[in-house]
């Protein structure tokens, strides 16, 4: 048991990618959608959540729309979540 807690706590991650990169958390049998945003060039994102990361904008927003999600984005360029 304390093996699976271990394993299920590993941290995955996004270290100062060389472009924006956005990305989709999932649940560990990738049936339910965690989290959803990017990561800038200057930022670092982890988390203990599996993920797919994308480069591509639009692939991006294609994979969400696969979940039924749309992003909603302000006229600043944030997410809003």
């Amino acid at each position: 048991m304390e093996e699976q807690r271990k394993k299920n706590n590993k941290m995955n991650e996004i270290k100062y990618p060389s472009v924006r990169t956005y990305y989709i958390c999932f649940d560990n049998d990738r049936t339910e959608v965690k989290a959803y945003s990017w990561v800038d060039p200057n930022q670092v994102f982890d988390t203990i959540w599996i993920f797919d990361e994308f480069t591509d904008e639009e692939e991006w927003i294609k994979e969400l729309a696969k979940w039924g999600i749309t992003p909603e984005i302000d006229e600043k360029g944030n997410l809003i979540l």
